[in-house]
């Protein structure tokens, strides 16, 4: 069975009253979540190239970052982490700390 047809199934019975308020509920259950998720996805694409100044990728990281409206902070943190260097001192920084916030990840 797809996601959808799982979720159509789950919805209580006389829920929908009409196939407007249907496609409205699946626009507002579907739509939204594939952008956040490209944006998400967008967000995970930095990464910080060979010989790039770490204030470069912080500065492309903060860009990329402006366009997505909704998104934790634990998320943003964690993929700024896996966008640096591995071998990188504050990646190696990152793992040793638990920094909840971009303002810890950048003190």
């Amino acid at each position: 069975m797809g996601i959808a047809l799982q979720w159509y199934t789950n919805l209580p019975n006389n829920f929908i009253s009409s196939f407007a308020q249907l496609t409205d509920t699946f626009v507002e259950q579907f739509a939204s979540s594939k952008k956040l998720e490209k944006f998400l996805e967008d967000l995970y694409s930095v990464q910080q190239h060979r010989g790039e100044p770490l204030r470069d990728y912080v500065g492309c990281f903060k860009q990329k970052k402006v366009s997505i409206p909704l998104c934790s902070q634990e998320t943003v943190v964690d993929a700024f982490r896996k966008g640096l260097f591995l071998d990188g001192e504050l990646y190696k920084e990152l793992t040793k700390f638990n920094c909840t916030t971009m303002e810890d990840v950048l003190s």
